[in-house]
């Protein structure tokens, strides 16, 4: 007798807004720590980060800093939280366990995204006004070297053997790829469309997403061959995406048009749009996903922080 296994897949179907967690004024971007415990949510005009806990889904702490946080990313598998200020030229370092920043670091002009090296050697920072990339040692917290790259520089990616980046020169239409071994040299520039502005990498380091803002598309870009696949047609000023822990979706934060789209990143075609809010309490900027899959969270730049869950069906 032959027997016939049947594979199930769960696609995704939709999402649910569960909750609109409240918090300070202007929140810029919303991360998951590591260890998936806390959600920080980089609030630019209160001048805090507010830490949320995921399962209770309230602001648990609220941590005055001294300047406009931007977005974040941590070391010691979310003991320290890094985070820059883009009004105070400066990256600063959060201890959770201390609840004290124990450094500011002075980096290039008005920072924006920061990325840890997959190794936490290695912190860059992408300073959109000086149009230069800080390298900051992560163990001494001394800024090592500034690479100059073309314009307005923003997202920035690690290969996962953390032997190259990747950074989105947004003014310039670049992707800009770096040496990470070797003294972080400059190697191309690569032509990235119009206005490139987030990156996020798949974790076999084959893949780079990237959503050009004013163009309303995401790009998928083959790091071995250095040539872009395809492109799927989203919404107005596209911000953050955040892949999927499966890979096979990529959710798209449309700024202009008040949405959150979902890209089929094997066909490139959005396929599911959902409103996030309005003129007055909506612009979604920033996405993360919790690491069990389960739960969308998207910051509202006007507004607060909404928890969706995602709805799979059978295939």
């Amino acid at each position: 007798m032959i027997l016939f296994l049947t594979l199930i897949s769960l696609c995704f179907h939709h999402l649910e807004l569960i909750k609109t967690v409240p918090v300070d004024v202007g929140p810029k971007s919303v991360y998951f720590s590591p260890d998936g415990k806390y959600v920080v949510a980089n609030c630019l005009y209160g001048h805090r980060l507010n830490i949320i806990d995921p399962v209770k889904m309230i602001v648990i702490r609220r941590i005055s800093v001294p300047g406009e946080p931007v977005e974040c990313d941590f070391t010691g598998n979310g003991r320290y939280i890094w985070f820059s200020l883009y009004d105070k030229n400066e990256v600063c370092v959060y201890d959770y366990e201390l609840d004290s920043i124990i450094r500011r670091i002075k980096v290039g002009k008005v920072p924006k995204i920061l990325k840890v090296s997959p190794d936490e050697q290695w912190v860059y920072v992408s300073n959109w006004s000086s149009a230069t990339v800080s390298v900051v040692d992560a163990k001494s917290f001394i800024v090592v070297k500034e690479i100059k790259v073309i314009r307005k520089p923003r997202g920035v990616v690690f290969t996962s053997n953390g032997d190259y980046a990747y950074i989105a020169n947004m003014g310039g239409g670049h992707l800009t790829k770096i040496d990470v071994r070797n003294g972080h040299k400059k190697l191309t520039n690569i032509p990235a469309g119009v206005t490139p502005r987030h990156l996020v990498m798949t974790r076999d380091g084959r893949y780079i997403y990237q959503t050009n803002n004013l163009e309303g598309v995401v790009r998928k870009f083959s790091v071995k061959d250095e040539q872009y696949m395809g492109k799927a047609n989203v919404g107005k000023k596209v911000r953050s995406c955040i892949l999927s822990p499966d890979e096979q979706y990529l959710f798209v934060c449309n700024y202009g048009d008040n949405e959150i789209g979902v890209v089929d990143v094997n066909r490139m075609m959005q396929i599911y749009t959902i409103k996030t809010g309005n003129e007055v309490n909506g612009h979604p900027i920033g996405v993360t996903i919790s690491p069990d899959g389960d739960f969308l969270w998207v910051s509202n730049y006007r507004g607060g922080v909404n928890v969706y869950r995602i709805v799979r069906e059978i295939d």
